[in-house]
């Protein structure tokens, strides 16, 4: 309510609004103005002296409604100011009606679908264990084509209002969302749901909604970024810290160092530089290039390149490996199309073993059920010897019969289980047949082939004992069970034409010097 005030003459202050009243009694003068947007009404009155019977609120709502205030009287104001009149206190401008704008409805939203970077912000999964996976973070939603990923909710209608002389104000509209569409999204026929057009990270921010194939880290993969699992290509412009996984089904490229961590895609994978510790694993669809590897196992569907060095890695390509310009030193290095290297060897007789000719899935599948026959055989036999004294003790002791008795059955159990085991794998094993594979069993060395490094081409399998200078071509003489060392050729020279270029200038008969 506004201040109660005195003025010395009996006129009334200037009137903000329209004056729709105004009268000189015998003992007030009173006015009435109604604001420009009729959503108040003010009265002033001056009393000429105190009288408690002056006027009451009865006579001041009946001064609004004759002059056309019907709404929003504002009853604790009328009493007040009849208080102070009746005491003889001049009243100016005191609002005694108002009524309040109407009330916007609610804005247009949208409702995501997906899990957005503030949703993780605090989250961690639990792990079985019950301890929480401080590396799993799950930063984004991966969405899938034809996938809803968010709802736009249109605006809601607010509540209406009056003006004191009674108009009807109507209700507002909440302002409308403006949703932006970036890549991969399009709106579906509802008019409010977006759905994903591709595979990808789906991404809410600053009201645009996009789903993107790639996933750029603009710094390291540490404790803020959790491991990745992502449908498109992964980029990363820092490192990978130790235990910290990355599997991006169409590539991955690390612009820095990549700890003890697992890699895995089924595109090409680039690296700076990968130290594993023995622990690290990259298994890569494509084509895997690098400036170093340490201590890494290495599945490669296409041919991996490094520039400086392999070191202790077990390196496995269904292509060709490649080191342009370093060493291949200890570990196993198996290639379907050849490998080539400055250097190969390793200093102080650590063994470094090489086969290349070789097709790596299908040769690791068939060792994989040659050790689960050899498993299935040593624990087929073993539950067969413990069988026997079982049961020479439960005729001996029969107090003990219940508990061996359950023995017996849980053995028995696991015995003809392993045979159905072991007749399946014999019948993989029967029907395991090695694919039809453009290989070349062939290794080019430019600079040195050291001691201690183990080759097998073909059927041949030797340990070189005498270092040998290069460049060179190792292939094999597979009628005579041994290594040739030649002029070294491209490994686009498959080593089966050199090995018939060999037989046939030995055949090839001596000039005659009588010629």
């Amino acid at each position: 309510m506004a201040e109660t005030s005195e003025s010395e003459n009996n006129s009334f202050p200037p009137a903000t609004g329209n004056i729709v009243y105004e009268d000189d009694l015998k003992e007030y003068k009173v006015q009435l103005v109604i604001s420009d947007d009729e959503m108040s009404a003010s009265l002033s009155l001056h009393p000429e002296k105190s009288n408690e019977a002056l006027i009451d609120a009865q006579g001041i709502i009946n001064i609004l409604d004759k002059n056309g205030v019907v709404d929003g009287y504002q009853m604790d104001a009328i009493n007040t100011f009849c208080t102070f009149a009746c005491k003889g206190k001049k009243q100016n401008n005191i609002i005694l009606a108002a009524t309040y704008p109407p009330v916007p409805g609610e804005d247009g939203w949208i409702e995501p679908l997906i899990r957005t970077a503030e949703d993780a912000a605090s989250e961690f999964t639990e792990k079985e264990d019950g301890k929480l996976d401080l590396y799993t973070l799950d930063l984004f939603t991966c969405v899938e084509p034809e996938q809803s990923i968010a709802i736009l909710h249109p605006p809601e209608i607010g509540e209406g209002s009056s003006t004191v002389t009674g108009k009807v104000i109507a209700p507002l509209l909440g302002k409308e969302l403006e949703v932006r569409l970036g890549t991969g999204v399009r709106m579906g026929g509802d008019g409010c749901t977006f759905i994903s057009e591709i595979s990808g990270r789906a991404d809410l921010s600053e009201n645009t909604l996009s789903v993107s194939e790639d996933y750029i880290v603009h710094g390291d993969v540490d404790l803020h970024i959790g491991n990745i699992k992502f449908p498109g290509f992964t980029q990363i412009s820092g490192d990978v810290l130790d235990n910290f996984d990355i599997c991006a089904l169409k590539g991955i490229e690390v612009t820095g160092t990549v700890g003890s961590c697992h890699l895995i895609s089924d595109g090409d994978i680039t690296l700076g530089s990968m130290t594993g510790n023995g622990d690290g694993l990259i298994r890569c669809g494509g084509n895997l290039t690098a400036n170093y590897l340490n201590g890494v196992t290495v599945e490669c569907m296409g041919t991996v390149t490094i520039k400086y060095e392999i070191r202790n890695c077990i390196i496995k390509s269904a292509e060709k490996i490649i080191v342009e310009n370093g060493v291949i030193s200890g570990g196993q290095a198996i290639a379907l199309q050849g490998i080539e290297a400055k250097d190969i060897g390793a200093e102080a007789g650590v063994a470094t073993r090489l086969q290349s000719g070789i097709y790596f899935p299908e040769e690791d599948k068939l060792q994989m059920l040659k050790t689960q026959q050899k498993s299935i055989a040593i624990q087929n036999q073993f539950i067969k010897k413990s069988i026997g004294p079982l049961n020479n003790q439960s005729k001996k002791d029969t107090s003990a019969t219940g508990a061996i008795q359950k023995r017996l059955e849980i053995l028995q159990q696991r015995l003809e289980l392993l045979i159905v085991m072991q007749k399946e794998v014999k019948q993989q094993l029967n029907a395991f047949v090695f694919g039809e594979h453009e290989g070349n069993a062939k290794i080019n060395v430019h600079r040195r082939l050291k001691e201690k490094v183990t080759i097998s081409l073909d059927m041949v399998t030797e340990e070189i004992r005498l270092e040998h200078q290069g460049p060179l071509s190792v292939v094999a003489d597979s009628a005579n069970g041994i290594l040739r060392f030649c002029d070294m050729t491209a490994l686009t020279v498959n080593a089966e034409e050199m090995e018939l270029d060999e037989l046939e200038s030995a055949a090839e008969p001596e000039p005659s010097e009588f010629i």
